[in-house]
C-alpha cells in the first residue's frame, strides 16, 4: 500500500504544470537573465591586489605577526592577494571613508576583527580568509589543549606556510556568487510542493484529503509517501537545474560535487517541510494566498541573503545578527556553496550542516505536534 500511494502521488504530482513552471521553468529562465547580465565578469577579469590595513596591537603579539604575515604570502595567479600597509585606527577609519581601502584588520592578541565601508567581492575576500585563520587557529588550539599535539610541534606548523586558499588556486568566477543565491532561492519554491502536499492530505482543505483519511493506512505513512514523492520530483528538478547552469551557463561550482548535492538534497527538504508546515499552520486559508506567503517569505530570505543587490545588509547581519543568518535557510545554502567553492578549511560548512539539519528536525517536529492535534468531527 505504501508504494502504491508513493508511485500514485508520483504521477499526480508531475502533471501539475503550475508547479513544475515555478519550481523548474522559471529558476532556468532567471538563470538565463543572470548569464545575460553577468556572463562578461569573468571574461578577461583578473582579481586586482586588494588594498587593506592593518591595526596592530599596542604591544607585540605573536599572533599579530603571524596574521600580518599570511596576508603578506597569499597570492592570486602568481602576484600578491593583499597591498597592506599598517596604519593607527583613526587613519585606517579616514582612509576607509576615502575609498582608499577595502576594508582594514584590527588586531588584538588573539581576536581579529574586520571593517568595511561596504560589501562586496573584496571585502568578502577580506572575511573569508581571516574565518578561515581564525578557525586554523582555533583547531590548533584545541589540538593542544587536547593533547594531540605538543605546543612545540603546533607552533612549527603555523610558522610554515600551510595556509591556502582557492584564490591562488582556481580561476576567479565573480559570475558564480551570484548563481549561489539564485540556487538557494530556487531550492525555497519548494515550499510550494509542501503546500500542494497539505491541501491535498488533510481532509478539511480538499476533497483529496478526505479520501486519503477514509483509507486504511495510518497518518504518519501517507505523510511519509506523499513526502517522498514531492522530495523525489523536486530534488530531480534541482539536479535539471544545477545541470543548466554547470553545463549550458558554464557556471563553476568547484569540484567538491559530493558535498554539494548533500546541501542541495538537504535544502529540498527543508523547503518541503517548511511548506508543509505553513499549509498546516493556516488550513482554513485558501491555496492562492499560502502561495503568496510562501513567495513573499522567499523573496525576504533571498534579500536578507543578498540577491538583491544588499549585500550590505547581509554583511550587517553576519557581523549584528549571525544568528539571523543561521536560520535564513536561503542564506544558509548558499553561503555553504560559497564555503564549498572557496575554503579549504571545511569546518565552516561542517557548521552550516549541523545548522540545517537542526532546522529540518524542528520543522518536522512542529509539523508532527500539527498533524497530531487534527482531528475531524465529520467527513
Amino acid at each position: 500500500m505504501f508504494w502504491h500511494m508513493y508511485f500514485y502521488r508520483l504521477k499526480i504530482l508531475s502533471r501539475n504544470k503550475s508547479l513544475l513552471f515555478w519550481t523548474l521553468a522559471f529558476p532556468i529562465i532567471l538563470g538565463l537573465m543572470f548569464v545575460a547580465a553577468f556572463d562578461q565578469l569573468d571574461e578577461g577579469t583578473t582579481l586586482e591586489a586588494i588594498p587593506a590595513a592593518v591595526v596592530l596591537p599596542e604591544e607585540e603579539h605573536e599572533s599579530a605577526d603571524r596574521f600580518v604575515d599570511l596576508l603578506t604570502t597569499i597570492e592570486s595567479d602568481g602576484a600578491a592577494l593583499f597591498t597592506l600597509h599598517t596604519a593607527t585606527a583613526d587613519a585606517a577609519q579616514r582612509q576607509l571613508e576615502a575609498n582608499e581601502i577595502a576594508g582594514y584588520y584590527v588586531l588584538q592578541e588573539e581576536q581579529i576583527t574586520l571593517h568595511v565601508g561596504q560589501a562586496g567581492l573584496r571585502q568578502t575576500i577580506m572575511k573569508s580568509v581571516m574565518d578561515q585563520y581564525l578557525q586554523q587557529m582555533a583547531r590548533h588550539t584545541y589540538s593542544m589543549e587536547s593533547g594531540d599535539l605538543a605546543a612545540a610541534d603546533i607552533m612549527q606548523e603555523l610558522d610554515t606556510p600551510t595556509f591556502q586558499t582557492r584564490y591562488g588556486e582556481a580561476e576567479m568566477s565573480i559570475k558564480s556568487f551570484y548563481f549561489f543565491t539564485l540556487i538557494g532561492m530556487a531550492i525555497l519554491y519548494g515550499t510550494m510542493w509542501g503546500l500542494r502536499h497539505a491541501l491535498d492530505q488533510h481532509a478539511n482543505q480538499s476533497a483529496n484529503g478526505i479520501r486519503l483519511s477514509m483509507m486504511p493506512i495510518t497518518k504518519a505513512k501517507v505523510t511519509l509517501a506523499n513526502l517522498m514523492a514531492s522530495f523525489t520530483i523536486f530534488y530531480l528538478e534541482l539536479l535539471v537545474i544545477i545541470a543548466v547552469y554547470r553545463f549550458v551557463y558554464r557556471v563553476d561550482f568547484g569540484t567538491r560535487w559530493q558535498w554539494l548535492l548533500l546541501v542541495v538534497a538537504l535544502g529540498a527538504l527543508s523547503a518541503l517541510l517548511l511548506g508543509l508546515l505553513m499549509g498546516n499552520a493556516f488550513p482554513k486559508m485558501a491555496l492562492a494566498q499560502k502561495e503568496g506567503i510562501a513567495t513573499a517569505v522567499t523573496m525576504a530570505l533571498s534579500f536578507l541573503a543578498g540577491m538583491m543587490g544588499s549585500e550590505q545588509v547581509k554583511y550587517w547581519i553576519d557581523v549584528n545578527l549571525p544568528f539571523l543568518g543561521k536560520i535564513n535557510l536561503v542564506n544558509l545554502i548558499s553561503e555553504s556553496l560559497y564555503k564549498l567553492y572557496y575554503y579549504q578549511d571545511l569546518s565552516s560548512f561542517y557548521l552550516n550542516l549541523i545548522w540545517l539539519i537542526g532546522i529540518i528536525f524542528l520543522i518536522a517536529a512542529m509539523n508532527g505536534l500539527f498533524e497530531r492535534r487534527v482531528q475531524y468531527d465529520a467527513l
